[in-house]
């Protein structure tokens, strides 16, 4: 008996089509779900073992790592590291800052006891973004597209960093509080950022620089002697590729008895309050993440 060849339709066709379409977009959605829970997962982890980490390298070496990235743009003079002429007065953040962050931090100048506060703790220099400096790809200054956003605060050939020995009157960032406005000059009602992550009083100022945990610190290339550093700096994964991802360390100088910045009392040395992520969310803010338990 002879059997017939059954072909299919070109509406059956489509109906394959259609389903196989189907079924990739779920297991892309599935995908996308699971990659962002991942990266939740390891920014709870990478956060609890930094904090640690970095308390553990205090009591080995009597104080904190230094030449932590700075967050900003510094004043150069020049197109190489070796002839540059360089200043920290610039308050701008760099371009590849992720905007959550850049919107919970503010630019602050040092007075002479912010960094003392900061010397006694063991941080005598940071790392800025050189403003005339060109990369290798011959990118200039803060217009950071095309180069590795990580690996901005490099010596120049990869990234355009500079090393500054810090000085009364040059920026750092700090978290946006009261009498502390954010980078875009908006100035929140209270402090509650800051009790949130540290437990410190919602209704005073408060002086808490925020520094990226980069691979030019010590943390990871330790000078003679240090002990407890890591290997390389972690990074958050779930960013789109112009934007810094690494994790953040934050440092209180100092709180006022009120609302006003001019008053703030200073600590003879920076303590470290908390780390967190490149979206500024802190651990237990994370986990809520990671868990669902946040809304």
């Amino acid at each position: 008996m002879k059997h017939s060849k059954r072909h299919f339709t070109l509406i059956e066709l489509l109906v394959v089509v259609t389903i196989l379409a189907t079924l990739a977009g779920a297991i892309l959605a599935s995908y996308d779900g699971l990659e962002e829970k991942a990266a939740q997962g390891q920014a709870a982890h990478s956060l609890g073992t930094l904090d640690s980490t970095l308390r553990t390298y205090k009591v080995l070496n009597k104080a904190y790592p230094d030449q932590w990235d700075s967050l900003l743009v510094g004043t150069t003079t020049g197109t190489d590291t070796l002839s540059a002429t360089f200043s920290a007065t610039s308050a701008t953040p760099i371009v590849s800052l992720p905007p959550k962050l850049a919107g919970k931090l503010g630019p602050h100048q040092l007075t002479g006891p912010g960094l003392a506060a900061l010397n006694g703790a063991g941080i005598t220099s940071l790392r800025y973004i050189g403003s005339t400096l060109a990369d290798s790809s011959g990118i200039v200054g803060n217009a950071e597209a095309g180069s590795i956003p990580n690996r901005a605060f490099d010596n120049t050939g990869r990234g355009r960093g500079v090393s500054r020995t810090l000085a009364i009157g040059d920026h750092v960032a700090i978290v946006e509080g009261l009498a502390v406005a954010d980078f875009g000059g908006s100035t929140p009602s209270d402090s509650s950022r800051l009790r949130d992550i540290g437990g410190l009083d919602e209704t005073r100022a408060h002086v808490v620089v925020a520094v990226g945990i980069g691979n030019n610190s010590t943390l990871v290339k330790s000078t003679s002697g240090a002990t407890g550093g890591l290997s390389e700096a972690p990074t958050y994964s779930n960013l789109p590729k112009d934007q810094y991802g690494r994790y953040i360390a934050l440092f209180h100088l100092g709180s006022s008895t009120d609302a006003t910045i001019g008053n703030v009392v200073y600590l003879s040395s920076a303590r470290l309050l908390a780390v967190v992520d490149t979206k500024g969310d802190w651990l237990d803010e994370e986990i809520a993440e990671f868990t669902g338990q946040k809304n």
